[in-house]
């Protein structure tokens, strides 16, 4: 997102006249962690242990059915259909409970795959259970679109896939994660972050709920099309 980079890479975000920071000569601060200036006042933390988000640990609350959204199911922030598990007999892998205000990201190296779970996707949220390939990081209402914008930004994805390990499949854990930073910034500028791009976030939500639907009903229709059951009129 362009607005997260002139922010946060660029760090001309509005300072208190409104204008951008860091070119109106806002007062910058050598950071030794990430051998960088950044805007004075602000912090670097690790991913795994910040004070805007916490990892969500495994394990879901007992349900009858929902869909079960494996790593495959994701693509970039694309939803399949997943599928329909019960308790007893899903997978092991199918143990993570997703959040209102959760941001998701595939462990696995060169694997973009991400969910930005907001209050617009509910839907989505209260039927599905996702997999211990995904990484989920709790956020709260003013941190989610920061977080969200952090876990996409390519920085993120780089760092991540050097940091991946694994004989079979490369993938980070909890302690690799330690080693990937986060900025965090004052609370002034992560609230009008906030409310700068929460319309935006809602509005991709509600776009990919509705794409997941139609993915549905073409899933549905097309057998019934193929074997004659439906037909189209002209």
């Amino acid at each position: 997102m362009l607005l997260y980079d002139y922010w946060f890479t660029q760090f001309d975000f509005p300072d208190n006249d409104g204008n951008p920071y860091q070119t109106s000569g806002g007062k910058m601060v050598w950071n030794d962690t990430l051998k960088r200036n950044i805007p004075e006042n602000w912090k670097v933390q690790s991913v795994i242990s910040n004070c805007l988000s916490s990892i969500i640990k495994p394990g879901v609350k007992i349900f009858n059915t929902k869909t079960y959204l494996a790593t495959a199911d994701v693509k970039g922030t694309s939803i399949s259909t997943g599928t329909i598990v019960d308790y007893d007999g899903r997978e092991s892998r199918a143990n993570m409970q997703p959040s209102i205000n959760s941001v998701w990201f595939a462990k696995m190296k060169n694997s973009i795959k991400h969910l930005y779970l907001n209050k617009e996707m509910q839907s989505i949220i209260s039927s599905s259970i996702l997999s211990t390939g995904f990484c989920g990081l709790q956020c709260n209402e003013i941190s989610f679109e920061y977080i969200a914008s952090y876990v996409s930004n390519a920085y993120f994805e780089i760092h991540k896939d050097m940091l991946a390990h694994g004989a079979t499949q490369e993938a980070v854990n909890n302690d690799d994660l330690a080693g990937v930073h986060i900025i965090i910034p004052e609370d002034t500028v992560l609230r009008a972050y906030h409310e700068a791009t929460q319309a935006i976030y809602a509005q991709i939500s509600k776009n990919i709920c509705e794409n997941q639907e139609l993915v549905k009903l073409r899933d549905w229709l097309l057998p019934m099309l193929m074997n004659g059951q439906a037909t189209i009129n002209n």
